[in-house]
């Protein structure tokens, strides 16, 4: 996210949550998207996923950081629910059982050392010439890793060998990413 705009209120992330939703309505019913909260000229990555009952249904994100916020909002809430290769397409019978969470990333910087990273703060992004790979900082705290556990399931996530985020033309960046979801919302009223 630029770290010069102003923190996203309570109500904003509510709201952003809703018109996730409503995204997903519109094109499960071939109508036009709605308009964008009141977002202005944030601009920064996101991750959007999504998981029914609990489980994951569809994770995507992007690490561009010129566009606007609302415009990799919608790209990426679609591309979670219709895109994901893991999953099928999102269908009508779902959206009323799918939690909505959306990560608004920091730019990743290069990490000095592992002893730096901060499990369930920072996110790993993985620069590797035979691939990329990127964990989100909620992934270290749902499975307990270690920082360097963290660092090589990144490894894995990017398809390589566990150990390839230590050669030396690897890259290993460090991000955070706040988090809010539908369950977040709920609690925030």
């Amino acid at each position: 996210m630029d770290e010069s705009a102003e923190p996203l209120t309570p109500e904003l992330k509510k709201r952003i949550l809703d018109w996730c939703r409503e995204i997903l309505a519109a094109r499960l019913a071939g109508t036009d998207p709605p308009p964008a909260p009141p977002l202005g000229d944030r601009r920064g990555g996101v991750f959007v996923t999504l998981k029914k009952n609990g489980r994951l249904r569809g994770c995507i994100g992007q690490f561009a950081f010129d566009g606007l916020l609302e415009e990799a909002i919608r790209e990426m809430v679609l591309a979670a629910a219709f895109n994901d290769p893991r999953f099928l397409p999102l269908n009508k019978s779902e959206l009323a059982s799918l939690d909505v969470t959306v990560s608004v990333l920091t730019k990743p910087k290069p990490l000095k050392s592992l002893d730096d990273v901060v499990i369930g703060r920072d996110g790993l992004y993985l620069f590797h010439p035979h691939g990329r790979g990127v964990l989100l900082p909620a992934v270290a705290t749902e499975h307990g890793f270690s920082p360097t556990e963290f660092a090589r399931h990144t490894s894995v996530k990017a398809g390589l060998r566990p150990e390839a985020y230590q050669d030396p033309e690897a890259e290993l960046l460090v991000f955070t990413a706040p988090a809010f979801s539908t369950d977040s919302a709920e609690n925030e009223k």
